[in-house]
């Protein structure tokens, strides 16, 4: 049975609000991360990790679907495509899109940034185990170099 354009819409819609959701939660466990690498508690680091793994696999079904749901519009997988379906929608629910798509833009931002801190205070991390055990660790560069 084919699906009707007001579906896809309402789906694409549903799953911006759902995403905001998602990255509220991803954003709590990344700062959670960032404070337990300071407190060098390595079970809890990975019991926070374990957590993250099913929010980043369906924040990845969503984006996949909402690709997919543009591209059943005949809209381009891209932010232009974004703005047309918004351009398209009732100016009331065209507003309030547009607040939640700039609400998941920046809570990506934020989780990036601090998906990136993270990732520099595990390599920090692991440096310092290797000095504290003894055992030779290579920097991320070097291994890169290595390669």
């Amino acid at each position: 049975m084919a699906t009707s354009k007001t579906e896809l819409v309402q789906n694409f819609v549903v799953s911006i609000s759902e995403d905001i959701k998602l990255y509220r939660k991803l954003l709590s466990l990344l700062q959670h991360q960032k404070a337990l690498y300071l407190k060098f508690d390595g079970e809890s680091l990975s019991h926070n990790i374990s957590k993250q793994l099913p929010v980043l696999k369906q924040l990845g079904h969503n984006a996949s679907q909402r690709s997919r749901l543009l591209s059943q519009l005949n809209l381009p997988c891209s932010e232009q495509g974004v703005e047309r379906l918004v351009r398209a929608l009732p100016i009331k629910l065209s507003d309030n899109v547009r607040k939640q798509w700039q609400i998941l833009e920046s809570l990506i931002k934020e989780c990036q940034k601090y998906n990136q801190e993270n990732g520099q205070s595990s390599a920090a991390f692991h440096e310092l185990l290797g000095e504290l055990t003894g055992r030779e660790q290579h920097s991320y560069e070097e291994h890169a170099r290595s390669l």
